[in-house]
């Protein structure tokens, strides 16, 4: 599809019944010019410097099997499976952004934070509003840094607090693109499809991470575990490609 073209949901086949509604039609309204420029390196980030991955966790109440014990145990074995010495950072989505741990080296501090995690009650998952500030607050800015998004989700709607457009999503996705930050998602939903139609969350995390080249990884509940420490995998693989011959060290630059 050329780079001028809106994307089409009606050549689009839908994987489930339940994504014909009225809200994936405005899901789908609000996506988004596809875009296949080449992703930038954030300024400063040199071979041997650490990535910034921050971590964001939707702990939104959903009306399915609650997925949060899972999403904790996949957490564990997600930080378990990334390399060493990259600097991390823990956000929750749940009703509104929630800092639960700023940038820091230091594994176990994220991991305990990760696993006291619950679900915010009555809430939906403010992603597009979550991913806007952490960009704008921990990412656009950082130096000697290779940005990194996590998103960890549930397919569903988007409850930020500011009403996205199509005007603000796609400065979004192009400010994304165009500093550099690699988007890597774990999508959940009953069934684990392929997420190529659906929610607004599913779809924009989808096309965030088709815009940055980086991995999408659907899953059901049960299935999150293994898929969060596949990404881990795939992460490091990912900073093999930006540092072929070097690993952060334990004293990186600051």
């Amino acid at each position: 599809m050329h780079a001028n073209d809106a994307l089409d949901a009606a050549n689009v086949e839908p994987h489930s019944v339940s994504m014909r509604r009225p809200l994936v039609a405005f899901g789908l309204c609000l996506l988004i010019l596809l875009h296949t420029a080449p992703v930038a390196v954030q300024g400063g980030a040199e071979p041997g410097d650490p990535m910034r991955i921050v971590v964001l966790v939707d702990n939104s109440q959903i009306p399915m099997v609650d997925p949060l014990p899972f999403i904790r145990r996949g957490l564990k074995e997600f930080l378990n499976a990334l390399p060493p010495n990259h600097e991390l950072m823990l956000v929750t989505t749940g009703a509104q952004m929630n800092i639960r741990v700023e940038p820091t080296r230091d594994y176990l501090t994220v991991m305990e934070s990760a696993l006291s995690i619950q679900v915010m009650r009555n809430s939906g998952n403010a992603l597009i509003s979550s991913v806007e500030e952490v960009y704008a607050r921990y990412l656009r800015g950082v130096e000697r840094r290779f940005p990194v998004l996590v998103i960890v989700a549930t397919d569903g709607r988007d409850m930020s607090p500011r009403v996205a457009t199509n005007q603000g999503a796609n400065a979004l996705l192009r400010q994304l693109t165009d500093s550099g930050v690699r988007v890597n998602a774990v999508m959940l939903s009953p069934s684990a499809y392929t997420a190529e139609v659906g929610s607004l969350v599913a779809a924009f995390t989808l096309e965030m991470t088709k815009r940055t080249g980086g991995a999408f990884e659907p899953a059901s509940a049960v299935t999150a575990p293994a898929k969060l420490k596949t990404l881990a995998g795939r992460i490091a693989q990912q900073y093999k490609e930006l540092s072929p011959d070097k690993l952060p060290t334990a004293e990186f630059r600051k």
